[in-house]
Parts: structure tokens; C-alpha cells; sequence
């Protein structure tokens, strides 16, 4: 394990250094798992450096793959990486990867194993040390005893395992039975020098295999009947091809010896190849005699001149062994020296040589420099082309003295390496100091002294030196850590504080990443510390600094000692040229400051206790430095009697220091103390002695004893006495009565008369602890000399008997129980005694208090204390009894009267008893009788029966209760209704009727249904029965409200023609039963289908919006039928659009259907007013001339003139002013206004898709343009709207009259009025979406509502004249039957389907109703709140554009369910404009509607043509294409018989589209 730790961070990496296994498959996926621990406090972050981009399923050959490469990690977590690695050659490798955690040094994970074959006989290959070689990607090197390489290997060699990345060299060990005991062939490291690797690449194929003369065991891939021996050896053991010639045939023979002493069959494998061949046929078995061998050539035909791979595969009966091929390119030789000495150099000092090289080779090279310390090398790496040469510096620094030896390594990039070997022997030279060691003078605290030592340099270089406080760099490593772990630990406190003081917090981020940014700063700091001497108390000036050669250095040594004490300090020289610090004993002494007291000791003589008494010392100084003293407090009781003024100060030099001594006993005796001075800076106090002895006080009493006599209980008595002080100094003392009690004090009789509730009058209380009855004032004090002090003596006494007591005196400093003063007195309780027990107070009404008087006698000689008890368990008694003076004192031989008020709780006769305690005496209190006989109020309510009739519903309306008490108790009533839930509500429901008054109650009654109402009023009289009152009210009017003014006038102000208008508002039923709502206009009748259809229109133009028919009303409700459930809710609008200026002022009636009822009624009727008028603007001046005359040296300039537009109508609206150039339109400042926005118009798409839509940006200025897009945020501007979702209305049966109500296509922003409604100009008159309002409206001209209560030709024509004039009872009839046939064949979520009104053709045609087709019509949705970009998008948002060059800029528009978007989005360019473009686009579903569903000709001529006309209307607001399937063969003139003739039959969908609202024919 290995655990990392900086910053609070420690990491654990397990397991590092793994071995993968021993023996692996060369050619299979390795697998492992390294954990990383975060075991600080602080979250952090790592990453895996350089990592392969193979995958964990594939990676790429020696090339580990580790899982995940980046993260996190919180404090605590842990993280596994998994690694996978394929091996992909053969023998041993050792990989490495890092693992960079945060700001720390990155911590190496280490590969190990061995590739072979999948079968593996005791031969193992041969063993591959493998040291860190070339980077992931780089070409392996060769085999062998030179340095070999490949760099590009043939399809038929990319099969065979490839070869170690080392130079290797194999030979036989010296004992076979070792060899096979290990089971592996012992492998020996070669370094070659720079001479031996140029000559080993001079040698060409001939040379090369002229040299392979010893023959070696080629590596067996398959076990053999004789284990241990091989039976054919191969010479050479590998074939090698080294400089050659692209084009140029290379032979070399492979020569197979069979050393068995049987012949073998050996066959000869040679993969196909375009670069190798064999000389004669491959793949074919060859018979070797015993001893003798077979030749096998091998052809090579370079292509170029690199480096190639091949393997010959040779089998017998046994085995099969390999040889490998090689074909070594050019390659790049530097001729470095093979040794470079540096002689003999200073230790601690830079010496250096610099090497010319040259690239002697056939290729350029690409190397890499390295070498060990105390050797460095510059440049580390570079590139050489051929012939070409570089300076490459050697430097030696040694730190240490003796000889140094290293090598200079050359890393190729084709693989090799080549070592110089370095060598240099360091010395020290002849540098000195002049002494080891330096005493200084004594020297005063505060003060400085100096002295001087010098560094002899008798070398020859320039030494540069250092002080240092310690010996060696270890030593400066030790210290550098301490003063890390002070600064973590400081860095910790901070971090804890900061996590204690705020838990979570949206800056702890930053705020831990500051702390981490401070540590690693003061980290920072100590490691660029030189740790440079810092002491304060030794100095030495200069610290650091040069000396040249030949010369010698002053260095100063300052000595300030702050205490006084001895100093000795070693310090060392680190210098040049020398191995080890030259060390320097600095010694010195402190001397603190001298002072003393004129006298050491002072004898006060005989003092009198608690007497003061003063004295005066003096404290010199007799140093040269100030002293600062403090006294030492001291710890004895007689010494803490002493007071010393000042006790701290400072004496100057050569002065003294007046202290003022106050001594006052407290202690009698002899006494010797010693005080200590403490003086700053000196290691021992100054002491002063002072000795003596103190004499205590003498007295005496004026009487021999206190006798109280006879003392009633609870009245206090006070006697007095005097105390004389007969001594010369004062007297302190401390009275006391031990037989005392020792709890609270006693209770006197005025006391207790204040607490008539104190548990002290009850015979059962008991007290734990004695009271104390005994006041002694002053109970202590003090006496002064040959004086008194008179003392009283107060006895409360609360114990009935005798008092045998003694005063008892403490004197201080003189004793405790000096003196006793004899006490004596007898506690008396007098007898009390009721005039009158029994009390009779006749009839009281409840809760009223009636008072009376009980007289109290005393015929004792002793005053007494009485209390009326309070009333116990009063809650539970049927009278209640109190005092105004419930406790009292009663004289001697007197009597008192006690005032009793009385208040009767029950009905009834009642009887009490009150209790009459005596305060001290013992047994039961005395009892008075209280008798009296309890009655309630009298309360007349009236009226007994409230009929409110017929009035309005939700709406109040009240009748009075009156309630007469006539009684002169005050009477609490409640009143509410029998039920839950009620109509009615009573204001007050509660109070109290306050005697011989009257209060009036408010029956307000707010009905929510227009049916009779019958409920029941209780009213509750405290103390009497219920009262019942019937309540009886007829609602009338209706429960439907609008949130907004609607009735009985609807003025919407202005608005401009040609534009709709809109006015929304809710209605909700308030009341208890569902209501079907039908809209209607007055003065217009229904619409009904003309025999004749009108002739087919196009697609709607763009332009103004649709305007209402002529005989149709100008203002249209929607829905026009709607159900109210109740409570429920519903969203109207009400729209309206003129196309000529005019006032309009029309009327719209509301009928209803309640509940199960039949007949309809009116119940709403509002006029709507609305003044359409046209914009008006007024320009001044109407016409603008410029006259420019112009020579040729004049420069053109802007010429202006103003125009002043004024809107004088009374509606805002915009203009667009347009000019052609050389024009320009400009503001008041003369700054040319931005041109018109350009314009993308999506159109109408389907719900859920979107579309895209291109436009062309062209930079026309001559410089490059950076330009990004944004929305304009605006929200006045952007509007994202939604589609408003239909109605629902259940389907009614095919033989009924059905509602016909159209589908909005789009959503308009209407301006919703608060106190005066008012109208809002559709924003679309600014952009393009104008374009499309007569889309939408073009199907509202031909929609119409009937009331579904109309049956037969008579009563449709009676409803065009008037629809309220309707027959009742035909109405309820048809109503009640589709009723009926809903609840019997449509479910309750038939409500999504709606149905239109079939409209006739011809006369001749029936009335069937036909079904409104649309996709929306069969779903809501809720829509969500979506912003800009979710709508739109623009790409690229960013980019640059070049002068001249153009870029196609894509929008794109999101089609969610039926929304309705205009955004503004805006093409910032840096430093120049924003250019402005308007984006616009709507999304719904298409919807269609047939007129007819069934053409019924009646009775016809059997061959005569019949015609009828059927419409298709697109009632959405996209186009669609139709057509008629299986359509006769026929014509319109010569139809077939029996089979119709529809024309036309489809519409294309380029030039026949349907447009929404316009109608296509057809002929039969």
C-alpha cells in the first residue's frame, strides 16, 4: 500500500507494483482492479494521464487500458479502476501508468508478467527484462546481440508475436540440470558504447551472418516424447537482413542440423508474404539423416528502406519451433564519445563540458539525453537531420566527495540505445574559517555587542556561501516539514471552522478552493525558503554572499540577548567547495537589572486588631537598564492583611521607587512575613521581611436578662439593651439565640390578615422547620473605641407556651460564645366566639350577589387575628359565597362584623357552610350557616313564525328576532339553526339580553337556489327550555355570477375596424344544481342553409381580418352553450369585429335550463356597446424637397429635414416609414433608425413536429465579423400563447337537434379591463401573423347556434323571428328525451366528442346531423409554461464570417400542441449592429366539417339527373388535401345509373389545398 498525503489529502493506491500474473497468454486480455481511496477531508479530483483509446474489450497491444480515466472523489468515497492489458508479444513485460490526483505528484502503477503460448512445455521462452521502453505506438526492438529494431512489419508478420522491446543477449547456462530446474534460459543486459552500436550498423547481411557461429535452442511451442533436448538446432538462430537497397534481392541460408540419432521429418512454414520467400516449395516435409542437415533459403525484395518482421515456422514429429526474420532499415548513429572524465572538480560546484555531435547515420535522428545525478545534460531531447551536428553540455554538480561514475544515455526513436560512460572525482577545496568559535561580552538585556570572524576562500573558484542554523539538508528537510504540518494544521482549523460555522452554502466551493489556494501559496513559500540563519539573539551580516577567488569575507556577529541568562549557539557555513557546513560556536552572556531595598527588614511592633497602620520602603536601581518590577501576591492570611501601593511599576537607571505599606489585622498574635518582588528580566525576586504581634478588644451588657411577659399569638413585642466596647480599638460583634428556630421567620398577625388564602389558617398545616420568631437589630456590627451600641430584641412568637431562651454574643478576633443574655416570655391565644351562625337570605336569582353581616365577639384580655376561609370545591356547590373583608384584628373585649355576600348557581332551595378561622387556635375554625332558595331569568322572544317570501337569491336579506328580558338578571342566549350547512345565518348568534332590556337578533337569509326553503330556528335561553322558530323563504333570479361587470351594460370603449376585439370573463354556478346555458343575440335570428350553396372560394388572401355577414350579429359568445355544474367554472369570450366605423350597440340574452326542469327562462340580458373606428395619422410637412449643389471638390454630406407624424385618433397604434436610397430615415438626433426587421414565417405545422427554415448572411464589409444570436427578452414583444381548448358537451341522439360550435384556431392576448372594461387591439397589425386571421374567422361566418328544443318546420320558422318565443312544453319534452338517451347510450366521457347541426341542401334534403371531424377535438392537454428557446432555435449561434463570405443560418420551429408564437431574434455583430428578425409560427391539428350526411331526393323521374351540393369546410387553420375513393366512372352530363357522380373528386395538394373556412362543392 502506498498513501500519498498533501493538501488533507491521502490517497491509497492498492495494489501497486501488481504482478498480472506469472505466465499469461500473449495474446488474451489481462485484467485488474487498483482502488483509490480518498481518506482526507476535502473532495478531489484525479485523472488517468496519456491513457490508450483502444476500449476495455479491445485494447490496443502493450498498451494498458484503465476504467474510468477521470473523476471525483468526496472525502471517505473510494474508486476502483479497472485495468485491461494485452500483452500481444512474447516474454516478460513491465508497463506503467500514472494516476494524477489533484495538485500532487502522480502516483505510478507497475504491470508485471510474462506473455507465451497458449500450450507451454517445460521449455519455457526465453526470459524478457523489460525495462521502461518506447512510448504506446512505437515500433518493438530486435532480438539478439546488437542493437535491432522494426518499424514497419508486412501483413503476413502482423500474426506473429512480436519481439521484447530490449537488447538482449542469450547464451546456454553453464549447468543444464539449473537450466531446466528453473525452467528458464538466463538473459544478460548489453550496453553498448556509441562506437560499438556505429560499427554494429556497418556490418551488412553477409558480415552479419559470417558472424553467427555459435548455434542457440530456438523457443518450442509444442512438447516433445524426450523432454529436456531439442533434436534440431537452426545456425543462425535468427535471420537478419541489415543494409540494403530497396529493389534489391537479398538471399541468406538457414541451415537445420538433426543432432537425434534417428532421422526426422521436418516441415519448413513460411506464411505468405510479398517482401519474404523460399527458394524452392514451402509448406513440404524434409527427411533429415541422423547428424546431417538440410539448407532452406530465404528470399528478401525490399520495398523500401525500413525496418520488416517475418517468422519461419518449423515442425516435426515432436516439436515446432520458430525463427524469427529481420530486415533492419537506416538508421541515425550520433557519435558521442565512449567516455567523458571530468577529472577532479570542486564538491558543491558546477563544472561543465560541452560535446560537438554529429549524426554520422543514413536517417535523421529524433533523440532523448538522460543521465543520473550529480551529471545533468542540455538539450534533453532534439532532432538531427544527416551530416548535421549539435552542441550537446554536460554538467557536474556533486554534492558529496569521492568518484562519481554515471552513463550518458542515447534514446533513438527506432528503438536503440547507446552509453558514454561518465566519470568525475570531487574534492574539497581549501576554504576555511579564521576561529570555530566567538565569545561575546556580557551584555544587558535590550542591549547589542558585536564581533567579527572571517571566511578564508584559498581556492581557485568563486565561493558562494550561505549561514544555516542547522548541520545538513536533512536537517533543513526536517524543519521545512514542521513548518508544513504547523501550516496544515493551521489551514484544518481554519477548514473545520469554516465547515462548523456553515454547514451548506452556495460559495463553500469557492470557499474551500480558497483555503486550498492559501495552503498551497504558504507551501509554496517554505519550499522557495533558502532557510537562511533567523535567530534572535545571534545575527550575522551579510548572511549570504560571494567570494571570489584568492579573497577573504567579513562577517558580522550581533549579540542581544533578551534574557539573563548564558547563550550558546552553533551555526554552519554552507559554501562551495566544501563537502560539509563549516560549523561556528557563537557564545554570550545576559545581564537582567539590578535592584535591592534601602533596608531588608522592618518591625512594626504591638498593633491593635482592625486598626490601620502605614509605613514607607524605597527600591533602587542601581543598573543601567530600566526594571521593571510586580509583586508576588501572597498566600498567607496575615500577609493578605498587607497592602502594597504601587505594586507594579518600572525604576529607571541609577533611581529609586517610594512603596506605601498599609497593614490592617484581622488576626491576633505575632507575626513574621516575607514579600516578593518580581523585577522583569532577572531570575531572582527582591524579598522584604516585616514582624510584630496584634491585641484583640474588651465589654459588657447594661441588663442582666430580656423578660417579654404574656404576648398574644402573632403580635410581635420588642425589648432593648446596650452593649458597651471598653477597649481602645473597635469592636466587632455577632448576636444570635440558638434555641431559635431556624426556618422562615414567623408570621405576624398584620401579615396574615393579607392572606386570607395561606394554608396558616387551617388547622393541618404543619411546618417542617421551626420558624425563626426571634428579630435581633443588629443582629452584628461594630463597636468603635470606648463606645456602645444599642440593640433591640422583637419576639413575633407563633407558638403557643413558654420561652426560656439566651442572647448569645461572638466577638471577632476574641472568641465565638463570649457572653449570654437570659430570654423569657409566654405565647397566649384568645377565644372568639359567632353572634349569629345561621344566615337566611330568602329568593336570589342566579348569579346574582346578595350581601349580609356576621358579628364576631371577643371576651378575652388579648387581641386576636381572624380570616373567612375561601370556599372549598366551589365548582360542585349550589351557592357561592365571598367577603369583601374576609380577615381582620378584633381588639380585646370587642366585637366585629364580616360582610358575606352570597350568589345562588342552582335552582332550588340551598344551603352552605362557611368556616371561620382564629390564627393560632388549635382544632376545628367555627361554621356559619348560609340558606337560600335559587330562580333564572324571564325572556319573551317574538316574532314566533319568520316568512321571508319571494327574494333574490345570493343575495342578503333579513328579518328581526326580538328577545325581552324582564327580569334584572341579564339573560346569555344562543341562537343557530336545526341543520348544517344552512342558507340562513344569525348575526349575533350569541350574547346577553341585559336586565329589563330588549336585543334584537338579524335573520339574514342568502339562498343558492330558486326553489322554497324551510328550516328551523332554536334559540337558547340560559336557565330555560329550547325555543323553536320556523323560517320559511322562496329564491328567486339565478345562482349564475360573472367575475366580471357584465350586466346590465358592457362598454368596450373604442377599437380600430378591421380588427377584432375581445372581452374575457368567467361565469360560475353558485348554486345547487346544474344549469345548461344558452347564448343568443336579440334582434337576429338563427342561421338556417339556403337550398343554394354559394359559389366555391379560394384560399383566403392575405389581408384584414374576416368580417361578420351582413344580418349577423357583430358580437358572438363563446361557447354558446355550455353546462354548469355546481360551483363549477367556465371561461367566456366575447369577440366582435366590424368593417365599417360605426357604433354598435347590441343585445345578448341568456336562457337556462335548471336542474330536471323543462322550460327555459331568461336569466341574463347585457348591452354591448363598442365605438369601431379607423387609425388616423397626420403628417406635416406633405411633401420634402432637397436641393444639393455640388462642385467637384466639395465632399457629399447628410442634409435633413423634419417630419412630424401625429396619431389622431384614440388608440395607439404603429407605423412603418419605408424610403428608397439615397433616403434615409433618422431620429431627433440624426442617427439613421434600423432598417425593417426581416421576417421568417413558419406558417401553421401539425402538433409534435417541427420544421426547418434557412436564410442566407452575407458579410459585406471588408473586414472578418464575429457576430452571436440571442432572443430579445421583451415579453411585450415575444408572445407564446396557446390555443384556447373547446367546450365539452355530451352527444345527443341522430333523430335530435344538435349544437353546432366552431374550433378556435388561434389564441389572441386580450388586455382583460378591472374597473371599466376595455378592449385590446390585436397585436398581429405590426407583423405577419395578420395574415392569418382571416383563416380563422372565416369559418365564425358561418356558425350559428339553435336551440335543441326546435322540432318541424313550424317552429323552426317561429324561432328565426324570435328564439326566446318557443313552446315550453315541447322544449322540456325534447330535453327530458335526450337526456335520457345520453344517460342510456353515451358514457360520461363522451363529453370529448362533439356534434354539429346538420344544415339542409335542398329543399328536398333531410335534416341529419353530421359529426365534427378534427383530431383536437378528442383531446385536452394541459399546456406547460414554455420559454423561447423551446419554442424557436437558431444554429450556428455563434460564429465568425470572413469579408465577402456567406452562411446559411438555420431556425427551427418546435410545433408543441396548438401554440401560437412570435419571438424577436436578434444577430448581435461585434463592434458593429444587431440586425433584427422576426420569428413566427403556430401548431394545431386539422379539422374538418360535412354539411350533410344523408341527400334524401324524395319521389323523382327514375331518368331524369338529380343534383344536390354537399360542403366540406375546413375548420382548422391548416390546409389538407381530400378525396373521393371508389368514385364513378362516369361524367357530370352522362352519369352511370345507379352509381353517383361526385366532382370533383380529389384536390391536389399544390394548387387545390383546402384552406381553413373555405368551402369545395360537389355535384351528384
Amino acid at each position: 500500500m502506498s498513501k500519498h498525503t498533501s493538501n488533507k489529502r491521502a490517497i491509497f493506491v492498492s495494489p501497486l507494483g501488481r504482478s498480472l500474473a506469472p505466465f499469461l497468454r500473449f495474446n488474451k486480455v489481462l485484467k485488474a482492479e487498483v482502488t483509490l481511496h480518498n481518506t482526507g477531508v476535502m473532495e478531489f479530483t484525479f485523472v488517468v494521464p496519456n491513457c490508450s483509446t483502444g476500449t476495455a474489450a479491445k485494447p490496443l497491444p502493450g498498451v494498458p487500458v484503465v476504467v474510468p480515466t477521470t473523476g471525483s472523489l468526496a472525502p471517505g468515497q473510494k474508486q476502483v479502476l479497472k485495468v485491461y492489458y494485452l500483452p500481444g508479444q512474447l516474454g516478460a513485460f513491465h508497463k506503467t501508468f500514472q494516476v494524477k490526483v489533484a495538485h500532487l505528484e502522480p502516483a505510478e502503477i507497475t504491470l508485471k508478467g510474462k506473455g507465451t503460448f497458449p500450450g507451454v512445455t517445460k521449455y519455457r521462452p526465453r526470459k524478457l527484462k523489460a525495462r521502461p521502453g518506447p512510448a504506446p505506438g512505437s515500433v518493438p526492438r530486435l532480438p539478439g546481440n546488437r542493437a535491432r529494431a522494426l518499424s514497419v512489419c508486412d501483413g503476413a508478420a502482423a500474426s506473429a508475436p512480436a519481439a521484447a522491446p530490449m537488447l538482449i543477449r542469450t547464451r546456454r547456462a553453464h549447468r543444464r540440470h539449473s537450466a531446466a530446474a528453473s525452467g528458464a534460459v538466463r538473459t544478460t543486459v548489453l550496453s553498448l558504447t556509441p562506437s560499438a552500436f556505429q560499427k554494429e550498423m556497418s556490418l551488412n547481411t553477409k558480415q552479419r551472418l559470417a558472424r553467427a557461429k555459435k548455434l542457440s535452442l530456438p523457443p518450442i511451442v509444442q512438447p516433445q516424447d524426450k523432454p529436456g533436448t531439442s533434436h534440431h538446432k537452426p545456425c543462425p538462430p535468427e535471420v537478419v537482413f541489415q543494409n540494403y537497397s530497396p529493389g534489391e534481392v537479398c538471399e541468406v541460408p538457414l541451415v537445420l542440423r538433426n543432432r537425434d540419432k534417428v532421422p526426422h521429418l521436418v516441415k519448413v512454414t513460411l506464411k505468405s508474404s510479398p517482401y519474404f520467400h523460399l527458394v524452392g516449395p514451402n509448406d513440404v516435409c524434409r527427411k533429415v539423416p541422423p547428424g546431417l542437415y538440410t539448407t532452406v533459403r530465404i528470399l528478401f525484395t525490399p520495398g523500401q528502406r525500413k525496418d520488416y518482421f517475418h517468422q519461419l515456422l518449423c515442425t516435426t514429429e515432436n516439436e515446432e519451433f520458430i525463427v524469427p526474420i529481420w530486415a533492419i532499415g537506416g538508421r541515425a548513429i550520433l557519435d558521442f564519445p565512449d567516455q567523458l572524465d571530468f577529472s577532479t572538480c570542486p564538491v558543491k560546484y558546477m563544472t561543465q563540458k560541452t560535446l560537438l555531435v554529429h549524426n554520422v547515420g543514413n536517417r535523421p535522428a529524433r533523440y532523448e539525453l538522460s543521465t543520473q545525478s550529480p551529471f545533468s545534460v542540455t538539450p534533453a531531447m532534439g532532432t538531427l537531420d544527416v551530416g548535421d551536428a549539435v552542441e550537446v553540455a554536460v554538467e557536474f554538480r556533486p554534492l558529496k566527495t569521492g568518484d562519481h561514475c554515471r552513463s550518458l544515455v542515447v534514446h533513438y526513436d527506432t528503438g536503440e540505445d547507446t552509453h558514454t560512460s561518465l566519470h568525475a572525482r570531487a574534492v574539497d577545496a581549501h576554504i576555511r574559517l579564521d576561529r570555530n568559535t566567538v565569545t561575546l561580552q556580557k551584555t544587558y538585556i535590550s542591549m547589542s555587542n558585536s564581533a567579527t570572524v572571517l571566511i578564508h576562500n584559498r581556492s581557485d573558484i568563486t565561493a558562494r556561501f550561505q549561514w544555516k542554523a542547522v548541520d545538513t539538508e536533512e536537517q533543513e528537510d526536517q524543519l521545512r516539514q514542521r513548518q508544513y504540518h504547523r501550516i496544515y494544521q493551521q489551514q484544518r482549523h481554519k477548514l473545520y471552522s469554516f465547515l462548523k460555522e456553515r454547514e451548506v452554502h452556495i460559495t463553500c466551493r469557492e470557499r474551500l478552493a480558497l483555503l486550498n489556494h492559501t495552503f498551497q501559496s504558504e507551501v509554496a513559500k517554505i519550499r522557495g525558503d533558502p532557510m537562511l540563519l533567523d535567530d534572535d539573539i545571534f545575527s550575522l551580516v551579510p548572511k549570504e554572499g560571494e567570494i571570489m577567488p584568492k579573497c577573504s569575507a567579513e562577517i558580522s556577529v550581533f549579540f542581544t540577548p533578551q534574557a539573563a541568562q548564558v547563550y550558546e549557539r552553533t551555526v554552519y557555513c554552507d559554501i562551495s567547495g566544501r563537502e560539509n557546513r563549516l560549523p561556528l560556536l557563537l557564545m554570550g552572556e545576559g545581564l537582567g537589572p539590578r535592584v535591592h531595598f534601602h533596608f531588608e527588614e522592618l518591625n512594626i511592633g504591638e498593633v491593635f486588631v482592625r486598626v490601620t497602620h502605614r509605613y514607607e520602603a524605597y527600591l533602587i536601581n542601581k543598573g543601567p537598564i530600566e526594571a521593571p518590577f510586580k509583586l508576588i501576591p501572597p498566600t498567607t492570611a496575615m500577609g493578605s492583611c498587607f497592602t502594597f501601593l504601587p505594586q507594579e511599576g518600572i525604576v529607571a537607571p541609577e533611581k529609586l521607587q517610594a512603596i506605601r505599606v498599609s497593614f490592617c489585622p484581622t488576626i491576633r498574635g505575632e507575626f513574621e512575613e516575607q514579600f516578593y518582588f518580581h523585577v522583569a528580566e532577572s531570575p531572582k525576586p527582591v524579598i522584604f521581611t516585616i514582624r510584630g504581634s496584634v491585641m484583640g478588644p474588651t465589654f459588657h451588657f447594661d441588663v442582666p436578662a430580656l423578660h417579654f411577659g404574656d404576648i398574644a399569638f402573632g403580635f410581635p413585642h420588642t425589648l432593648k439593651c446596650c452593649l458597651f466596647n471598653t477597649s481602645l480599638t473597635p469592636m466587632g460583634f455577632s448576636l444570635y439565640i440558638p434555641g431559635d428556630g431556624l426556618g422562615v421567620p414567623s408570621v405576624s398577625s398584620t401579615t396574615q390578615i393579607g392572606k386570607p388564602s395561606s394554608q396558616l389558617w387551617r388547622k393541618e398545616v404543619r411546618v417542617l422547620r421551626r420558624l425563626q420568631e426571634f428579630t435581633i437589630n443588629p443582629h452584628s456590627g461594630t463597636v468603635r473605641a470606648l463606645g456602645s451600641q444599642d440593640i433591640k430584641v422583637t419576639l413575633c412568637p407563633n407558638t403557643v407556651g413558654d420561652y426560656n431562651l439566651e442572647l448569645v454574643l461572638d466577638v471577632e478576633d476574641v472568641g465565638r460564645k463570649v457572653f449570654a443574655l437570659p430570654l423569657t416570655a409566654r405565647c397566649i391565644v384568645p377565644t372568639l366566639r359567632v353572634l349569629n351562625p345561621v344566615v337566611e337570605l330568602g329568593h336570589c336569582c342566579l348569579k346574582v350577589l346578595y350581601d349580609e353581616k356576621v358579628t364576631l365577639v371577643n371576651d378575652s384580655d388579648f387581641p386576636g387575628c381572624y380570616c373567612l376561609l375561601p370556599q372549598e370545591h366551589k365548582e360542585e356547590a349550589a351557592a357561592w359565597y365571598s367577603s369583601l373583608a374576609p380577615s381582620g384584628i378584633i381588639e380585646a373585649h370587642s366585637s366585629v362584623q364580616i360582610p358575606i355576600t352570597v350568589q345562588a348557581q342552582l335552582l332550588g332551595q340551598c344551603s352552605i357552610t362557611a368556616k371561620l378561622a382564629v390564627f393560632g387556635r388549635p382544632g376545628s375554625p367555627l361554621e356559619i350557616r348560609l340558606e337560600c332558595v335559587g330562580q333564572g331569568p324571564v325572556v319573551y322572544v317574538h316574532p314566533r313564525e319568520i316568512n321571508f317570501g319571494s327574494i333574490p337569491v345570493l343575495e342578503d336579506c333579513s328579518k328581526t328576532l326580538h328577545l325581552a328580558n324582564q327580569c334584572k338578571i341579564p339573560a346569555a342566549f344562543q341562537v343557530e339553526m336545526a341543520v348544517e350547512r344552512s342558507c340562513w345565518r344569525i348575526e349575533p348568534s350569541k350574547g346577553v339580553v341585559p336586565p329589563s332590556s330588549e336585543v334584537s337578533v338579524a335573520i339574514v337569509a342568502n339562498l343558492n337556489d330558486t326553489v322554497k326553503f324551510q328550516e328551523k330556528l332554536k334559540v337558547f335561553i340560559e336557565n330555560n327550555p329550547v325555543t323553536i322558530i320556523p323560517l320559511q323563504a322562496v329564491g328567486i333570479g339565478t345562482t349564475v355570477v360573472s367575475d366580471k361587470p357584465l350586466v346590465p351594460k358592457l362598454d368596450l370603449k373604442s377599437c380600430f375596424s378591421f380588427s377584432r376585439c375581445f372581452y374575457h370573463f368567467q361565469l360560475t354556478n353558485r348554486g345547487r344544481r346544474t344549469q345548461r346555458l344558452y347564448w343568443s343575440t336579440e334582434g337576429f335570428r338563427t342561421f338556417r342553409r339556403s337550398a343554394r350553396a354559394p359559389a366555391p372560394a379560394g384560399p383566403p388572401g392575405k389581408g384584414a381580418p374576416p368580417m361578420p355577414r351582413p344580418g349577423s350579429p357583430v358580437f358572438k359568445l363563446c361557447p354558446a352553450q355550455v353546462d354548469l355544474r355546481p360551483g363549477q367554472t367556465v371561461d367566456m369570450v366575447l369577440e366582435g369585429c366590424s368593417s365599417t366605423v360605426q357604433e354598435v350597440k347590441e343585445r345578448l340574452l341568456c336562457h337556462a335550463v335548471v336542474g330536471k326542469e323543462t322550460a327555459k327562462k331568461q336569466i341574463l340580458q347585457t348591452d354591448v356597446i363598442c365605438n369601431f373606428i379607423c387609425p388616423a395619422v397626420q403628417m406635416s410637412p406633405r411633401a420634402i424637397a432637397f436641393r444639393v449643389e455640388k462642385k467637384p471638390s466639395d465632399v457629399l454630406t447628410l442634409q435633413y429635414q423634419p417630419l412630424t407624424l401625429k396619431n389622431t385618433s384614440s388608440l395607439p397604434f404603429s407605423v412603418v416609414l419605408d424610403v428608397e436610397q439615397p433616403f434615409l430615415v433618422c431620429n431627433v438626433n440624426r442617427k439613421p433608425l434600423p432598417a425593417n426587421c426581416k421576417a421568417v414565417d413558419f406558417g401553421c405545422i401539425i402538433n409534435g413536429t417541427e420544421q426547418e427554415l434557412k436564410m442566407e448572411m452575407t458579410n459585406c464589409s471588408p473586414i472578418p465579423v464575429n457576430y452571436h444570436w440571442s432572443f430579445l427578452t421583451d415579453s411585450q414583444v415575444n408572445t407564446i400563447r396557446f390555443i384556447p381548448s373547446p367546450p365539452k358537451f355530451k352527444p345527443r341522439s341522430l333523430n335530435k337537434r344538435r349544437v353546432f360550435l366552431r374550433r378556435y384556431s388561434r389564441a389572441v392576448s386580450v388586455e382583460e379591463p378591472t374597473e371599466t372594461p376595455e378592449t385590446t387591439q390585436d397585436s398581429a397589425q405590426e407583423d405577419s401573423a395578420q395574415e392569418d386571421s382571416a383563416l380563422e374567422d372565416s369559418a365564425l361566418e358561418d356558425s350559428a347556434l339553435e336551440d335543441p328544443a326546435q322540432e318541424g318546420p313550424a317552429q323552426e320558422d317561429a324561432a328565426l323571428e324570435d328564439p326566446a318565443q318557443e313552446d315550453p312544453a315541447q322544449e322540456d319534452s325534447d330535453q327530458e328525451d335526450s337526456a335520457q338517451e345520453d344517460s342510456d347510450q353515451e358514457p360520461e366521457d363522451a363529453e370529448h366528442s362533439l356534434e354539429s347541426e346538420g344544415l339542409s341542401s335542398t329543399p328536398g334534403a333531410s335534416q341529419r346531423p353530421l359529426r365534427m371531424r378534427g383530431l383536437s377535438w378528442f383531446s385536452e392537454m394541459e399546456h406547460p409554461k414554455l420559454g423561447m428557446q423551446e419554442v424557436f432555435d437558431v444554429r450556428p449561434l455563434w460564429g465568425e464570417l470572413q469579408p465577402g463570405e456567406s452562411e446559411q443560418v438555420t431556425f427551427t420551429f418546435f410545433g408543441h400542441a396548438n401554440v401560437v408564437a412570435r419571438v424577436r431574434a436578434l444577430c448581435h455583430v461585434q463592434g458593429g449592429p444587431s440586425y433584427e428578425v422576426v420569428l413566427t409560427g403556430e401548431a394545431s391539428c386539422p379539422s374538418y366539417q360535412l354539411d350533410l350526411q344523408e341527400i334524401d331526393w324524395g319521389l323523382q323521374r327514375f331518368n331524369k339527373v338529380l343534383k344536390a351540393e354537399v360542403t366540406l369546410r375546413n375548420t382548422g387553420v391548416m390546409e389538407f388535401t381530400f378525396v373521393v375513393p371508389n368514385c364513378s366512372t362516369g361524367t357530370a352530363a352522362k352519369p352511370l345509373p345507379g352509381v353517383p357522380v361526385v366532382v370533383p373528386t380529389t384536390v391536389s395538394s399544390t394548387s387545390h389545398c383546402l384552406w381553413p373556412s373555405v368551402r369545395q362543392p360537389g355535384e351528384n
